[in-house]
């Protein structure tokens, strides 16, 4: 009943990004009956540390940020925040993580090593994963590996899937930006047409994208082009917004320049000017192939048949020590980031019980 009370008062205090103060303070008042130190390393991020006399700690990651999404799920509980939801199973993840809380509170179990939980803002949006890493509470715990879940919904209900090496993308977001020159459109000829260059640049860096068969698993795509302003002239800028994502650093570098070479093409052809900017983003998410077979040894995880085209920055956590993601099946087929976004809530329970066997056992 506690994990389903964590759960609702999470999902009905929704809230986006960084700044979580009613997040945090569900979580504080949690978490203020512990044997554990409370810290906030950033924004709204809180950790909480339980020492059980070792030299290392064991992280485990939930992460807070609900999307800016209005609900449609009817629920007694829903979102207080208009047209902001937990539609990815966030608030199902804190809930969990607290349930650890309890469970090491109990002392009924003697974890093998300290653990730090790390309630994490902002990875729907800005990654609030790197600014904790930043801030140095990994070097002040020693902490020496990782763990994380995830609700996913194409997944059998309330069964545990991770995979070897890769397993997320590397994400960036791309915003190509093409400069052209207006003119009457009865006299196209006098213009540079960035709209047509737009088209162009897509038909063909797609059919370049299509034919490099030897990167397995890669995505770069465009979700909207903005362009011109009248029906009667020749557009003078074009935007296109997208996703580049792959799962290696010298995939991504040959997808970018097949990017670059396809632009500077356009360009010499319509005398164009394209510009091609892109963000930090989130590296691939790796998980430790050695951790990933003691697991097995101790949970009925099954192997994830191919990594997965979306993004977690709960990779970054893994540049800096080992680790693994695990996905919790929902059975509900409900797409994450839907307005519709529901769970079963007795896999909360599974998933505590595959925290409280990684702390008992790694």
């Amino acid at each position: 009943m506690e994990l389903k009370n964590y759960r609702r008062a999470l999902h009905a205090a929704a809230e986006t990004g960084e700044k979580l103060p009613l997040t945090q303070s569900i979580i504080k008042k949690a978490l203020s009956g512990c044997r554990c130190e409370l810290t906030y390393p950033w924004e709204s991020a809180v950790c909480a540390y339980f020492d059980f006399g070792f030299d290392r700690a064991t992280a485990l990651r939930a992460d807070m940020d609900a999307l800016p999404v209005t609900e449609k799920t009817g629920l007694e509980f829903c979102s207080k925040i208009r047209g902001v939801m937990h539609a990815c199973g966030h608030d199902g993840h804190m809930a969990m993580l607290l349930g650890a809380a309890m469970e090491l509170q109990s002392g009924r179990f003697s974890p093998k090593s300290n653990i730090l939980l790390i309630f994490q803002p902002a990875e729907e949006t800005t990654g609030g994963a790197k600014p904790i890493l930043d801030s140095g509470v990994f070097e002040k715990y020693n902490v020496t590996r990782i763990f994380g879940m995830h609700l996913i919904p194409d997944l059998p209900k309330g069964a545990l899937y991770t995979k070897s090496g890769a397993m997320m993308a590397k994400s960036c977001e791309i915003t190509v930006d093409i400069e052209g020159k207006s003119s009457h459109i009865a006299k196209y000829e006098e213009g540079a047409d960035a709209l047509l260059a737009a088209a162009e640049f897509i038909t063909q860096l797609y059919s370049g994208v299509d034919k490099l068969s030897d990167i397995e698993y890669k995505l770069l795509r465009f979700g909207r082009l903005t362009s011109g302003s009248v029906r009667n002239a020749v557009s003078p800028h074009s935007e296109l917004t997208g996703s580049l994502r792959c799962f290696d650093e010298n995939d991504f570098d040959r997808l970018l320049t097949l990017a670059k070479s396809t632009a500077a093409r356009i360009d010499a052809l319509h005398k164009t000017k394209t510009t091609i900017s892109l963000n930090e983003g989130y590296p691939p998410l790796i998980n430790d192939s050695e951790l990933v077979q003691k697991l097995k040894q101790i949970l009925p995880i099954r192997e994830l048949e191919a990594p997965r085209m979306i993004t977690d920055d709960f990779s970054w956590y893994q540049k800096k020590v080992p680790g693994v993601y695990i996905f919790l099946g929902t059975g509900t087929n409900i797409p994450l980031h839907s307005p519709e976004f529901d769970f079963d809530e007795g896999i909360l329970k599974i998933g505590v019980n595959a925290y409280k066997a990684i702390t008992e056992n790694l």
